[in-house]
């Protein structure tokens, strides 16, 4: 262990102005070197040396910390580290136990400085360095999951190179740059969709063989979005919102009040049944077992725990057992050939006749399409919760929107209550308002894509940034959720007219800002397809409500309450919050409107 002092004082031979170092070791040895005006080691010229020596004083180096010399050769680059070697090779006179461990610290420094400097480009994004080298990202990203770039924001740099392990990858914080990359097809998702799926997933060798050596993915992708046509579409809307018409006939009759415990679960099952029903039709898996509901709830909370891939039956127990579960009842569907039938959603017929093109048979399809189960329902429906609990705890903001959606629900002479979703997104700007409001500040994932070929991109101001071939770029919907020169100071908070359109060449600027940092679905080719049955679902139930239904928020003791529970942290597997404790404690009670109590909801697009 040794000590380090420092002092200055004169030489004793030639009075030049010194550096004095002492330390002290387990001896008590007393040790110096010298420097000189510049802070360079210097020799002492042979008299001073001597009369040094004839004292008993032996001009040795005494090293600093490691974090100093690291600090030194890294920090100053290599006119420091030659410095700093020429002091020890002709300064120095030590042990061979010194020399050992100086050689130890020099060879641990230049390997911690090669592996957490990967090989820039002058072009490239500057590197953002961890707070500990090589892991710090690596470290941080686990640790605050999809949460860490938002901590990383207040080092005011709108794009960087994470230099992570051996490798690197692009993070960007400012909105024009992420347009930029949305718009470049040289910037794909596909990639992870392979990567990702195999761990999701859990498909064998042969399944990936086949996805990396046909046209199997492009195929697949374009089958997605040909299948997202108006029509058909309509026709999912119109499923969907059948279960939900159905539903909320049978939610309360006449007078009587309908209460759940759990407003989340009670949401989550509603709207997971009104999904599937659109999606499967008549041959809808989830019909057969109630307790599947509970399987896609535990697949969606644990799958960062499956994603490691580190023996996942063992640490990933419940989620590997519950995705069994799952591809069994789904592999059933399809070996079935349930999606065959008439009412069965396009988009599940679609995918399933690519995958049988190219080999995959009807349970292996099962096995392979739990994806789309899960993609569609773990985001929509946590969104459906915080945009009711945004807007029914504001008994004013209710007031202001039942005005709104009256004129929309139209009421028949047999009380049928007919809503055309088509026309909510004109007629309704402060409910759609309020929609994207409610995701705005849920929503929290992580947008992936990976560089295919060396490509720039863009701030739209004239500065570019080189990305390179086989990197991963990341950007944050947190971060430009949040961003306070795009939504303003009250950026955290939930402000019902934000997205109502202002008009006039002095809000242009703003409106613009605005769209750009509103990334809840991707962007460019790879935009979310299934938003607008998102929308249908959300905005369809939510008119019903305002109009038709009183509805209050209830606290654990079930006593009515305008405050809204705290949210639980985004993985980087999910894009939206849920509530903390999976919405314990916070209930929901419903009782239909005078006047409203015998009506039947009917729903057309």
């Amino acid at each position: 262990m040794c000590l380090l002092y420092k002092f200055t004082e004169k030489c004793r031979h030639c009075h030049v102005q010194v550096a004095h170092y002492e330390s002290r070791f387990g001896c008590e040895e007393r040790v110096r070197t010298v420097a000189d005006s510049t802070g360079d080691a210097v020799s002492w010229c042979p008299k001073g040396l001597r009369e040094a020596e004839g004292e008993g004083v032996h001009p040795t180096l005494s090293f600093p910390a490691l974090s100093e010399i690291i600090e030194t050769i890294l920090g100053n680059g290599a006119l420091a580290a030659g410095s700093f070697l020429t002091f020890v090779v002709e300064d120095v006179q030590r042990s061979t136990s010194s020399y050992v461990a100086v050689a130890v610290v020099l060879a641990l420094a230049m390997f911690i400085h090669r592996v957490s400097s990967p090989e820039m480009d002058r072009r490239e994004p500057p590197p953002m360095k961890p707070t500990i080298p090589v892991v710090g990202h690596l470290v941080g990203m686990i640790r605050h999951q999809s949460g860490y770039f938002k901590t990383l924001e207040n080092r005011n740099m709108a794009v960087a190179t994470l230099p992570i392990l051996n490798g690197k990858l692009y993070g960007i914080w400012e909105p024009a740059v992420i347009q930029s990359v949305y718009r470049n097809r040289l910037l794909s998702f596909e990639p992870f969709a392979v990567e990702f799926g195999q761990r999701e997933i859990g498909f064998g060798n042969a399944m990936l063989k086949v996805i990396q050596e046909t046209t199997l993915l492009p195929e697949f992708f374009d089958s997605i979005h040909q299948s997202m046509t108006a029509a058909n579409l309509h026709r999912m809307n119109a499923n969907a919102l059948k279960y939900v018409s159905d539903a909320l006939d049978g939610v309360c009759d006449g007078s009587e009040t309908f209460e759940a415990t759990n407003f989340f679960v009670w949401v989550r099952n509603l709207m997971t049944m009104a999904t599937t029903e659109a999606l499967y039709g008549p041959g809808n898996p989830l019909r057969k077992s109630a307790n599947l509901m509970e399987d896609i709830c535990v697949f969606d909370t644990d799958l960062p725990l499956l994603m490691l891939g580190v023996a996942p039956s063992i640490t990933a127990r419940k989620c590997y057992y519950a995705r069994q579960r799952l591809q069994a009842a789904l592999g059933e569907y399809y070996g079935n050939n349930g999606d065959y039938h008439e009412d069965a959603a396009q988009i599940v017929r679609s995918r399933a006749a690519v995958l049988r093109k190219h080999g995959i048979s009807g349970k292996e399809v099962g096995m392979f399409e739990i994806a789309l189960l899960h993609a569609a329902t773990s985001n929509t429906i946590p969104t459906l919760f915080w945009f009711m609990a945004q807007v029914f705890s504001r008994p004013e903001l209710v007031y202001e929107l039942r005005k709104e959606v009256l004129p929309v629900a139209k009421r028949g002479s047999n009380d049928d209550v007919t809503i055309n979703i088509g026309t909510i997104n004109e007629r309704c700007p402060l409910l759609v308002s309020c929609y994207r409001e409610a995701i705005r500040l849920s929503n929290q994932g992580m947008g992936n894509r990976k560089v295919l070929e060396d490509t720039t991109v863009t701030d739209g101001k004239g500065q570019s940034y080189l990305l390179k071939k086989g990197c991963n770029v990341q950007v944050s919907a947190q971060v430009l959720h949040r961003l306070e020169n795009a939504w303003g100071p009250d950026s955290a908070s939930f402000k019902a007219d934000r997205f109502v359109v202002k008009s006039g060449k002095e809000h242009a600027e703003s409106e613009k800002m605005k769209r750009a940092a509103f990334i809840p679905f991707g962007g460019g080719r790879h935009l979310c397809p299934g938003r607008s049955f998102a929308f249908a679902e959300n905005l369809g139930l939510m008119t019903s409500l305002l109009a038709g239904f009183e509805v209050s928020l209830l606290d654990q003791n079930m006593k009515e309450t305008e405050e809204i529970p705290d949210a639980a942290g985004c993985s980087m597997t999910g894009a939206v919050v849920k509530p903390v404790d999976k919405g314990e404690g916070y209930g929901i009670r419903i009782r239909r409107r005078n006047g409203w109590e015998s009506v039947k909801w009917r729903y057309i697009s």
